[in-house]
């Protein structure tokens, strides 16, 4: 029996005894299809045929709890559509088979960039997301996709092992709002040696080391806690060494994330009871007896996080080492480690309380990275004056909050009482808080409101109620023509593009920008393409004194700043103030303002600027009220 059999016989044994011998004749149509599919292809990892990788992928699924027929027909055909040869009809024969898996495999299917050839990834990802916010099994299959995958990035090489490795760790965050931590921690295991290898290695050398080094304590806190807790109250007490993946946080900019420094506590306790009182009475005795390490004490119990873990938590001191405690019901440990695939049955989990993250993916104004936050691991428990708890992620304002209770009170909100105190609406949120938001009538979105908040919800609407705004931009008066003109180079409300450097009195363009903005363009800027764009032109304005600012990055080099100052004395220009930072290894970025001279004259230094040698790229200006000549 070759290992194509042994795979087949394996998925469909299991099959059998987790779904009935009717599923089993299902799954085997999909699986003789999926053979047929995917004949004379071979995988790169080990030459085995390809269709071993969606066997895989439908046994994972089916092992880990996804008891669901259909899905694990998808998974069998996940990759028919995109690599199947025309001639064998994947979408009619599909679609035949069953409609309801041909929407989940059209889901996962990738979407093709029609310049490139190649797989459009912000697309896809919008795709899946958007289909899971309909069909959550779309977003599962996918994360197993993810994870058999990231078992065979060595067969790359290093640069594409570590992008392959950022796609895969853009669906972590997914797999953790789903609940389904073991499989998130399984990802970034596999994962993280090709995403920042040289970080990992160290890590994992430190992680073995302080385990080594606090193993006897634990040894001798596993026999007392066996004697302390009892078997009359605790079923099981289990100790495990935490991995690299309890450290590891996901950032806001997709595929990719941050490897915390390992540090104490290296060992968690799980102790299993089998209802509320046991677990709040062992609780209090583990308390008693080696004493609770202040703020570390929580109720997921009665409060379970939103991706529905329940545990009393906890963090003791044993001999100098902390360690963290969780006191789990039975019936809830399952559930803590496999999340939404705990509950599936015959009719499929309730799925309801996972939507909310759901709320507003497919909205074609989404980047991806907006798309992405909302499944970045939730680190903040929020209450309403009500005792509602709403969960957001780290760095939170008021303002997403405002927007997560009612996009009307969001567009009105002029600030909030937190935990009693007066805030504005731009200030961050902490764990705990309860938060009382406050309303005007005539209030509207801010602008800078885009700086800082953090949730995709509250992106999205204030940019829409800043596009609705459009009418009443400063600085510019729009005309019924479709021209406009510039009546102020100090309004935030435009938007300067750095590629053409327009300037008065240079021929214009413009259009409103997804944030709300008006962005401008030379009339002969390359990027301007079609009949989508509005003439402009300058109005005759006030004889003010300026200041330009101008942000460039500048070759890291001895002297490679003294072109630009020589530049200024030459043009009798006021270097109103500079500042610089490394940028990377060999760049600086440098800020700098310009002032003494008319405007028109200012912004040729511009062009001239952007033509010294050291310059690398003019990448932000904009124009300030400066003093009266």
């Amino acid at each position: 029996m070759n290992d194509l059999d042994r795979q087949t016989s394996r998925l469909l044994e299991l099959a059998r005894g987790r779904l009935g011998e009717k599923s089993v004749g299902r799954i085997g149509r999909a699986l003789s299809m999926a053979i047929e599919f995917h004949e004379g292809q071979f995988r790169k990892f080990d030459g085995s045929p390809y269709v071993t990788h969606c066997i895989s992928v439908a046994h994972d699924c089916l092992f880990w709890g996804l008891t669901d027929t259909a899905a694990i027909c998808a998974a069998l055909l996940h990759d028919a559509v995109e690599d199947s040869p025309p001639e064998l009809e994947p979408v009619r024969r599909i679609k035949q088979f069953d409609a309801v898996v041909y929407d989940i495999v059209e889901a996962l299917s990738k979407i093709r960039n029609l310049r490139t050839g190649g797989g459009d990834l912000p697309a896809t990802y919008r795709r899946i997301l958007g289909a899971a916010g309909k069909d959550i099994r779309v977003l599962i299959i996918k994360s197993f996709d993810i994870y058999h995958n990231s078992d065979s990035l060595q067969v790359h090489d290093r640069i594409k092992a570590k992008n392959k490795a950022s796609i895969a760790l853009i669906y972590v965050g997914a797999a953790r709002r789903l609940g389904m931590m073991a499989l998130a921690d399984a990802i970034i295991d596999r994962i993280l040696p090709f995403l920042m290898p040289v970080q990992s290695n160290r890590a994992q050398k430190t992680l073995d080391k302080l385990a080594e080094q606090c193993k006897p304590s634990i040894n001798q806190l596993s026999k007392q806690l066996n004697t302390f807790v009892g078997h009359k109250q605790a079923k099981e007490v289990i100790i495990e060494k935490r991995t690299l993946a309890d450290y590891f946080y996901l950032t806001e900019k997709p595929g990719t994330g941050h490897l915390m420094r390992v540090g104490w506590p290296i060992y968690r306790i799980r102790i299993l009871v089998r209802n509320d009182d046991i677990a709040w009475r062992i609780l209090g005795k583990m308390h008693s007896k080696f004493g609770p390490m202040p703020r570390h004490v929580r109720d997921y119990l009665n409060a379970p996080r939103i991706n529905g873990f329940r545990a009393l938590t906890t963090r003791i001191l044993w001999d100098g080492h902390p360690v963290n405690v969780q006191v789990v019901r039975i019936k809830d440990d399952e559930a803590n480690r496999m999340g939404i695939l705990a509950e599936w049955g015959v009719s499929g989990p309730d799925t309801s309380r996972y939507m909310r993250l759901l709320a507003t993916l497919g909205d074609s104004d989404l980047r991806m990275s907006e798309v992405h936050s909302h499944v970045l691991p939730d680190l903040l428990d929020i209450y309403t004056p009500q005792g509602d708890r709403l969960t957001f992620p780290v760095g939170s304002v008021v303002v997403d909050f405002a927007y997560l209770v009612h996009t009307e009170i969001g567009e009105r909100c002029i600030g909030a009482q937190i935990n009693g105190i007066n805030r504005p609406p731009e200030h961050p949120l902490s764990d705990g808080d309860v938060v009382d938001v406050k309303t005007a009538k005539n209030a509207t979105p801010q602008r800078i409101w885009l700086n800082v908040v953090k949730t995709a919800r509250a992106r999205t609407m204030i940019k829409q109620a800043l596009k609705e705004q459009s009418l009443q931009l400063k600085g510019l008066h729009r005309e019924e023509s479709g021209q406009f003109k510039i009546t102020s180079l100090t309004s935030t409300d435009i938007l300067w593009s750095c590629c053409c450097l327009a300037i008065p009195p240079d021929p214009i363009v413009g259009r409103l920008s997804e944030e709300g903005r008006w962005i401008v363009h030379r009339s002969d800027c390359e990027k301007i393409k079609g009949g989508e764009w509005d003439a402009g032109s300058w109005a005759d304005m006030d004889a003010k004194q300026l200041i330009l600012r101008a942000s460039f990055t500048l070759n890291h080099a001895y002297g490679s700043l003294l072109p630009v100052l020589e530049l200024l004395a030459s043009r009798e220009i006021n270097g109103h103030s500079i500042q610089g930072q490394g940028r990377s290894a060999g760049l600086y970025s440098i800020s700098l303002e310009m002032t003494g001279k008319e405007p028109e004259l200012l912004g040729t230094i511009l062009q001239e600027l952007k033509a010294i040698e050291t310059v690398q790229e003019i990448f932000s200006y904009s124009w300030r009220e400066g003093y009266n000549s």
